[in-house]
């Protein structure tokens, strides 16, 4: 903690943050202004007015909104995709049952930090290219989760980097044109899901 001497000879106190959690206060307070005001509603000063701050912090952190937006974006994908990283990972579940989980959990992306910018009408191009990200975060982790299959399962797996793929980015665009995803239209993802693994796998031979 720093300070100065204001007119008057009264200290005016300067709090002095670690530098990831004033990084993270000005990405949240970035984004819930792109979310009100849309992105190119704000400025970096806007940003630095809204957080009691001289613009000069806000771009000693990030030179350009584009790069604040960008590590916004990866820092979402990463809070998105930690429930479902785990659950790839887990040794408990075969992997249909991961499967099956996976599409119990789509919808959660709502309650995630900055859903409402990447939501916000007009920002369509950002949630595709979100969807994009969140995708290929997890592809490998899904690909794993296939091999993991093979040694404890016996799957046999005819192309593992493919299927991982087609499971994750087949669904972006029936999600899209629907908006939120409703009890039917996440069974009838489930069901193809399964009729691709099917196709693409085989048990062994007793």
């Amino acid at each position: 903690m720093a300070g100065r001497r204001a007119k008057g000879g009264a200290r005016m106190v300067r709090i002095v943050k670690a530098p990831d959690d004033r990084r993270r206060e000005i990405l949240d307070t970035a984004m819930d202004l792109f979310a009100e005001k849309g992105l190119e509603g704000v400025s970096m000063r806007d940003i630095a007015r809204r957080m009691g701050t001289a613009p000069g912090l806000v771009y000693h952190y990030f030179d350009s909104k584009r790069k604040l937006l960008d590590e916004a974006m990866e820092r979402y994908v990463e809070e998105c995709t930690e429930g479902l990283v785990n659950l790839l990972r887990s040794t408990d579940l075969g992997f249909r049952e991961k499967v099956d989980a996976l599409y119990d959990d789509i919808g959660d992306e709502r309650l995630q930090r900055h859903s409402d910018f990447f939501h916000r009408q007009g920002n369509e191009g950002f949630h595709r290219q979100l969807s994009l990200r969140l995708c290929e975060h997890v592809q490998p982790h899904m690909a794993a989760a296939l091999e993991q299959a093979r040694r404890s399962e016996g799957l046999i797996v005819r192309d593992p980097e493919t299927l991982a793929s087609f499971l994750l980015h087949g669904h972006i665009g029936i999600l899209s044109a629907h908006g939120d995803a409703d009890a039917q239209t996440v069974a009838r993802l489930r069901e193809y899901a399964h009729v691709l693994i099917d196709s693409q796998t085989e048990r062994p031979e007793a």
